[in-house]
């Protein structure tokens, strides 16, 4: 079983050689997490109290996060998943794996719960993750500061270690990926879809060779756009293509299209027309969902690949790389022309 999984990145449940692997991980960076912490983890899990969810950065074990039901605090009886003991490795920190960790438990927590829940400590070793639920949306409780486990009562006495933390909770909203309709089609379904995307660096092939530059734009919609479309879709739709939406609480958040007619010179391939996620909820997981979307209507269709003219912005590429895309062995000439700063990939299916 994987939670999640892309060129470098895997992240999948606890396993036994794991928890040698943590503990003498933390031990390299002075950190006490003794193996038999991780042992009471594996067992909690296979018992279904607990689900443990462990990064894997080129075949090294790198953090991990769980997910349980919270036994003190102010949520112990409310029901909601507690995400805790979240850490990662020093050595692969600032490579978006906390991000990725902390995606695939919500998106656990959000099977059985429209709220996740956590606590967190005060002291400066805990501030990346401060900052980090913040910036995912979760909120302080208001039930105060706690230490030891008991709400710390004003003026009293405390020490600013582990026990002192504050409780913060994240609305889950319900996420549902859906093939769309041609009724539905019209400029009202994006009224809450925000395509905006400012770029500073984007990838450039410069006699031969794929650069990073500096480019400065904003990519987004202009007033018409919503109503061109619907237009579009409606008609890839009428051709035998397929559509998909993602949608958070009934709201249209994220969108995919393929044609319905395969391209290259051998009919090999299945051209990804179009993948959006709205700019208010990327990081979420949209994106990738939609894309396997795509990909199962393309093997559908009996293609061997997704045909990808992609935004070459560097946070796009990112993206597709991955999911697994690598630069087109054959350049599509209609898509060059359409957009010659794009980046022609595919994806083998």
């Amino acid at each position: 079983m994987e939670y999640y999984k892309s060129e470098d990145l895997i992240i999948s449940p606890l396993v036994l050689s794991d928890c040698k692997a943590l503990s003498d991980g933390f031990a390299a960076q002075g950190w006490d997490k003794p193996e038999s912490q991780y042992q009471r983890y594996l067992e909690e899990q296979e018992q279904g109290a607990r689900k443990v969810f462990v990064a894997r950065y080129k075949g090294e074990v790198a953090g991990y996060v769980t997910l349980r039901s919270p036994h003190t605090g102010p949520f112990a009886r409310k029901g909601w998943p507690e995400i805790s003991d979240f850490n990662v490795l020093e050595k692969f920190q600032r490579r978006g794996i906390g991000s990725r960790l902390m995606a695939c438990a919500e998106e656990e927590a959000a099977k059985t719960s429209r709220t996740v829940c956590l606590g967190v400590g005060l002291h400066n070793g805990y501030g990346s993750a401060q900052r980090m639920y913040v910036k995912r949306g979760y909120v302080f409780d208001g039930s105060g500061v706690w230490y030891q486990d008991k709400p710390l009562a004003q003026y009293a006495p405390c020490e600013n270690d582990d026990d002192l933390v504050l409780y913060l909770t994240k609305y889950l909203p319900e996420k549902i990926v859906r093939p769309l309709t041609e009724d539905e089609l019209t400029p009202e379904l994006f009224h809450d879809f925000c395509r905006f995307q400012p770029v500073e660096k984007a990838w450039r092939k410069i006699e031969g060779e794929w650069q990073i530059k500096d480019v400065c734009y904003t990519d987004r919609w202009s007033n018409d756009k919503p109503k061109r479309t619907a237009e579009l879709l409606r008609d890839l739709l009428a051709q035998g293509g397929g559509a998909w939406g993602a949608f958070l609480d009934g709201k249209l958040k994220g969108f995919c299209s393929v044609k319905g007619a395969l391209m290259g010179s051998r009919g090999q391939c299945a051209d990804l027309d179009k993948i959006y996620v709205s700019a208010d909820c990327q990081g979420q997981g949209l994106g990738r969902q939609l894309f396997q979307e795509a990909a199962g209507f393309g093997r559908a269709l009996g293609a061997e690949k997704l045909y990808i003219s992609a935004h070459s912005a560097v946070s796009s590429m990112a993206f597709y790389r991955a999911m697994g895309c690598v630069e087109a062995e054959e350049y599509d000439p209609l898509h060059v022309e359409d957009e010659p700063s794009d980046a022609q990939l595919e994806f083998a299916l």
